[in-house]
């Protein structure tokens, strides 16, 4: 049927294996500022060898043509890569910085990361009797944790800022993103906090 596929893993890599050989999707995006913590700026392309040939992006710049210092715009032949994406000179700031990102984090390792993340989630769950938002189970669920505190989310999200506690308020409830930088410790105080908030 022709269909095209793009994966977005913005919100999975770093925190999530990703297997492409599976998944085998037609494209896959992403950036770099969640998991990766390598700021904004910095997104990356990956395009499956099947359909290279057959998909020419529209906007195009030196680095998307064959020879990139013939500098002819009238002859242009695409790169036979997928660098033919790539376009003209971006800053290399936000490369920079994710690069170093991905380094530090690959030295770490993704099943080490995510092992650690999960270690704290499950504590944050088990001492706290609240719904979650998002999956409960290990195998089905990211990074994060979506709790539901009913009608005192703003008041618990007050209480957690005022003890330097960064989470994320949603539409649902409070997000939690424990991440290789956080330890028990803070888990402790997060739930000190939350547990001493009189409701």
């Amino acid at each position: 049927r022709n269909i095209i596929s793009i994966l977005d893993i913005a919100q999975s890599v770093g925190i999530v294996p990703i297997d492409l050989k599976a998944l085998n999707p037609d494209f896959m995006i992403g950036s770099s500022v969640k998991w990766l913590c390598g700021g904004p700026g910095a997104a990356y392309l990956w395009v499956n060898s099947d359909r290279l040939a057959s998909c020419n992006p529209k906007d195009v710049g030196w680095f998307s043509h064959e020879n990139p210092f013939e500098f002819d715009i009238h002859n242009f032949r695409y790169r036979d890569s997928a660098l033919k994406f790539w376009g003209g000179t971006p800053s290399i700031a936000p490369y920079a910085i994710a690069a170093h990102s991905i380094n530090y984090f690959t030295n770490i390792g993704l099943k080490n990361i995510r092992k650690h993340n999960q270690l704290l989630i499950e504590k944050t769950a088990n001492a706290l009797d609240l719904e979650f938002v998002s999956p409960r189970e290990e195998a089905i669920r990211g990074g994060t944790m979506i709790l539901d505190f009913g009608g005192n989310q703003q008041k618990i999200l007050k209480q957690l800022k005022e003890h330097n506690i960064s989470v994320d308020l949603r539409s649902h409830g409070i997000r939690i993103s424990p991440h290789i930088y956080n330890d028990e410790e803070d888990i402790d105080q997060l739930l000190s906090v939350i547990k001493s908030t009189k409701l």
